[in-house]
C-alpha cells in the first residue's frame, strides 16, 4: 500500500528573514526559568520558526500548525549558511546571556 502525502507549498513571506527580523529582547520571552536562571533557549531554528510565524502572520497568511511547521522546516533547510548564521549568533548571545 503506497501513501502519498501532498507536499505543502512554501509559503513565502513578504519581506525577508535576514537580517532576523527579531530582537533579543523579543526572544527572553521564550526562554524558561528556573529559579531565577535559564534553562532552556530557543535554537537558531525555533528562532526562525517564529520570525517566520510572525511574518506570516503579518501578511495575513498563516497556514494550520500541522503544514506550517513543515512549512517552515523546508524554508529553513533553503536558507543560504550566511543566514542560518544570523539565527545561530542569536541563539548563542542569548544561550550568553548578554
Amino acid at each position: 500500500m503506497n501513501i502519498i502525502i501532498n507536499q505543502p507549498e512554501i509559503i513565502i513571506p513578504s519581506q525577508p528573514l535576514f537580517p532576523p527580523p527579531i530582537t533579543q529582547d523579543q526572544l527572553e520571552t521564550y526562554n524558561t526559568r528556573t529559579n531565577g536562571k535559564f534553562q532552556r533557549t530557543p535554537t537558531a531554528f525555533i528562532i526562525y520558526k517564529i520570525a517566520y510565524r510572525q511574518r506570516l502572520i503579518a501578511d495575513n497568511n498563516l497556514p494550520p500548525a500541522h503544514v506550517f511547521s513543515h512549512m517552515a522546516s523546508v524554508s529553513y533547510e533553503r536558507e543560504p549558511r550566511h543566514v542560518k548564521a544570523a539565527y545561530v549568533n542569536l541563539s548563542t548571545l542569548l544561550r550568553s546571556g548578554r
